[in-house]
């Protein structure tokens, strides 16, 4: 039975081996991780491809946080950028515990929801954030009236599709 889930298991997370890229309207299978978030996300693959084209790897970048095996966490997986955190889950299943990782869920949560400046520019100099990230899993996972904040105190260094990079300006 042990070997009957590993095939059907295969079969399952692969959506039958057919891939997550598409090449002239079909799904063909491929190596790059990022074909499935050009797919589902195509505002998120070109704002990482500018990215990785575009800033240092120096810059520590905040993005919206949620769930393990999620689309969360796409903009640091992809570019390398550091963020503050991506899947609680497996900061607490990898490193055995959560007492590095405490406290930044809810830093990121009010980095997003808070209308303030004062307490966001705290949170920013604290996790020494450079650059904070707002595309759909963000305007989703946060509220909008929180979000205004960055345009009114930051410099918009990329905005197409739906998403929008601010940098600190110090």
């Amino acid at each position: 039975s042990g070997l009957m889930y590993s095939s059907l298991a295969i079969w399952t997370k692969t959506v039958g081996l057919q891939g997550t890229a598409m090449l002239n309207g079909r799904r063909v299978p491929t190596l790059d991780g990022a074909a499935a978030i050009a797919k589902s996300y195509p505002g998120d693959y070109a704002a990482v491809n500018w990215l990785n084209n575009s800033v240092s790897v120096d810059g520590v970048i905040a993005e919206a946080v949620g769930g393990s095996y999620s689309d969360y966490g796409r903009v640091s997986a992809y570019t390398g950028l550091p963020t503050l955190l991506g899947w609680p889950g497996h900061e607490l299943q990898w490193r055995g515990g959560f007492e590095l990782a405490s406290g930044r869920e809810e830093a990121i949560r009010a980095l997003y929801s808070v209308r303030g400046w004062e307490e966001a520019s705290r949170i920013m100099r604290k996790y020494d954030i450079t650059y904070v990230y707002v595309g759909a899993l963000e305007r989703q996972s946060y509220p909008e009236t929180g979000l205004d904040k960055f345009e009114e105190n930051m410099k918009a260094i990329y905005r197409s599709s739906g998403v929008t990079i601010y940098e600190k300006s110090d």
